[in-house]
């Protein structure tokens, strides 16, 4: 959106977002934190203005509504329950539904439950885990992928390439997470601890 005429930029936005019926969707917010009060700014002159933040941080505005991103719910390990009730659970659904996308004729069974039920747990339910991992069914079965979990980061590559690069590699992601910290949050982790 450019300049109109001599008003400022922000004016413009501000003038668009007042007449429309709108969704603003800011994604990993957490970078622009400074911009807080501009958003807050916008919703006050734009009442048919939503917004939707994604952030590791709280914009800390009136009127916010924090929604924390949980892992998924994981099934108890051990006695697996039938078939249909294991099917239901958020991190098993979502893996079977990831390696369906590459091998359309995988299905839950009860040969392989136990291992896809372990590799959901060893992936703490995280999402990208296992959406990096469920496509492997592509070359592995659940029990030989199992096995290769013990060296994950290197195993849980090849995301979809129209993804930002963090979320085509759990390494990406963590050097991604930690590159994000503050400089004083990451001086405070590498000082050494003093004697109290």
């Amino acid at each position: 959106m450019a300049e109109a005429g001599t008003q400022p930029l922000l004016e413009t936005v501000t003038t668009y977002f007042r007449e429309k019926q709108l969704l603003l969707v800011l994604d990993n917010f957490e970078h622009l934190m400074e911009a807080a009060p501009l958003v807050a700014r916008f919703l006050q002159v734009a009442p048919a203005l939503h917004v939707l933040v994604t952030s590791r941080e709280l914009l800390q505005v009136y009127g916010e509504h924090a929604f924390p991103v949980l892992p998924l719910a994981l099934p108890a390990v051990g006695r697996l329950p039938k078939l249909e009730v294991l099917s239901q659970c958020e991190a098993v659904r979502l893996f079977v539904e990831r390696a369906q996308a590459v091998h359309p004729t995988f299905r839950l069974t009860s040969e392989n439950a136990a291992a896809v039920v372990e590799i959901c747990h060893q992936l703490d339910g995280l999402p990208l885990a296992i959406e990096l991992a469920a496509p492997r069914v592509r070359l592995l079965p659940p029990q030989a992928l199992l096995a290769r979990l013990q060296k994950r980061l290197p195993l849980l590559t090849g995301g979809a390439r129209d993804l930002p690069a963090r979320q085509q590699a759990l390494r990406a992601t963590i050097d991604w997470s930690y590159n994000s910290l503050a400089t004083d949050t990451i001086a405070l982790r590498r000082a050494p601890r003093q004697a109290v």
